[in-house]
């Protein structure tokens, strides 16, 4: 075996040829800690595993995009708020209503039922063929007579109205027969009155104290209160409003006619409505917008305010709350849902509020598993404006962009573990040897020419 020796790399000195000083034992000391705070650091590095993120051309064949939001509209009524969809091929849905959720809330935010329903467009009695001068017996109220009305009456309906608005012009002859008939029943005519209210005239300051949206509004207000009311939203003949005040004036309450769907009860001053669901739009530029929209009223632009708060909006499936959990630690998390609870306040009335989302596919990997979770994160701007005379909106613009983000756990193989630890080793060993023999011939030198100062 004399042929292995000679090929021994560290061959040994004896050790009565070395010599040991204090200055060699603290740099060894120091040394030692060094090595050790070094091993500890990067073996808990190399339990840690790293996201590396890199982008590429989206791969997915999908040709729609799923979006799930939550929006409250915090001052128009479920009944006028409609959701349309657009987009750069031609598409144009109005009022879409599948996997679609609205929910009544008042001003302070509150659900004012457990569900949303449809309202049914009301039905208008059909258009004379030949016109003829209707008796002008209902009497128009200001916000005193208004008052007055409704404490000495039972039942008091109103029928709030614009004279530029052709179903305020289609129901005025209908709301004076009715009225005509009423007044001619004596057990009625003392308890009951149908009056209107102009809101571009006498009636405004009352039509602005209602909060009055949409024309022809039909208000009902019992027990001599203003602002106990409900909605009247049955049809809008004088058979089916006549049928209606002989059946609830002597009603306390407005349970029955509300179950009948001839009524709907108010939720105050500044009611709104908390909109919900999913839609499929195409994988192309467009929008998708929540605005006021009716087959039978009529709406003034200067009084809709589109203010509003995003409760969530993401793309892509839902995800579920254990998902959502993987997906905190990594940077795709905060990109999943940036509108989340932003409120958004329309400045004056006839503001548009648009959200331009910037809109990328992401796929995290997970280590360990043969599965990744897909999703979409987005970036947001908002902007409003005032466009003219035409009704504002909530917009909500999209882009998909055409690459994606691609999220990858990757943890240190044992090999470069291995690597670092023993560059850690013989770099500190081989530096710290260094120094001993600067600090050890150093020291020598200098005592040798104190040595020969002293002979001299």
């Amino acid at each position: 075996m004399d042929w292995l020796k000679s090929v021994h790399f560290y061959r040994k000195v004896p050790r009565d040829l070395t010599e040991a000083t204090l200055a060699g034992g603290t740099l060894s000391l120091i040394s030692s800690i060094v090595m050790a705070y070094l091993f500890f650091t990067n073996f808990a590095a190399f339990l840690q595993v790293d996201n590396v993120t890199s982008v590429q051309l989206d791969e997915g064949q999908e040709s729609k995009i799923q979006i799930n939001f939550n929006v409250t509209l915090h001052n128009l009524p479920c009944r006028f708020a409609s959701i349309d969809i657009v987009d750069i091929m031609g598409t144009h849905l109005q009022n879409v209503s599948a996997n679609i959720h609205k929910t009544r809330v008042d001003a302070s935010g509150n659900y004012v039922a457990r569900t949303g329903t449809e309202t049914a467009e009301p039905k208008y009695a059909e258009p004379l063929n030949a016109p003829h001068e209707v008796p002008k017996v209902s009497p128009d109220l200001d916000e005193a007579q208004f008052k007055l009305a409704v404490k000495d009456h039972q039942l008091v309906m109103v029928n709030f109205y614009a004279p530029w608005c052709p179903w305020s012009r289609r129901l005025q002859p209908v709301w004076e027969e009715a009225y005509a008939n009423i007044i001619q029943k004596p057990p009625l005519r003392e308890k009951v009155i149908m009056a209107k209210a102009d809101c571009t005239g006498q009636g405004a300051e009352l039509c602005r104290s209602q909060h009055i949206h949409a024309f022809p509004t039909i208000r009902v207000y019992r027990r001599h209160r203003e602002a106990s009311h409900e909605s009247y939203v049955g049809d809008r003949t004088h058979e089916a409003m006549e049928s209606f005040i002989e059946e609830n004036v002597h009603d306390a309450d407005s349970a029955e006619a509300e179950s009948e769907g001839s009524t709907e009860v108010a939720a105050g001053p500044g009611e709104g409505c908390s909109v919900r669901g999913v839609v499929l739009v195409n994988r192309v530029p467009g929008n998708f917008h929540l605005s006021a929209h009716s087959k039978s009223h009529s709406f003034q632009p200067g009084k809709l305010n589109m203010s509003h708060t995003v409760g969530y909006m993401t793309f892509g499936r839902s995800l579920s709350p254990s998902v959502l959990r993987v997906l905190a630690k990594t940077e795709a998390h905060t990109g999943y849902n940036v509108l989340s609870d932003s409120l958004h306040i329309a400045k004056g009335h006839n503001t548009t509020l648009e959200h331009y989302l910037k809109v990328v596919r992401t796929s995290y990997v997970i280590t360990g598993r043969r599965s990744h979770i897909d999703t979409y994160q987005y970036t947001a701007n908002s902007n409003n404006y005032q466009d003219g005379e035409s009704l504002p909106a909530a917009v909500f613009s999209y882009d998909v962009s055409p690459m994606q983000v691609l999220v990858q756990q990757k943890s240190k193989t044992f090999a470069a573990f291995l690597t670092q630890i023993c560059a850690i080793i013989g770099g500190v060993f081989t530096v710290t040897g260094l120094l001993d023999g600067l600090l050890y011939h150093g020291h020598s030198a200098i005592k040798r020419k104190l040595e020969l100062g002293k002979m001299i």
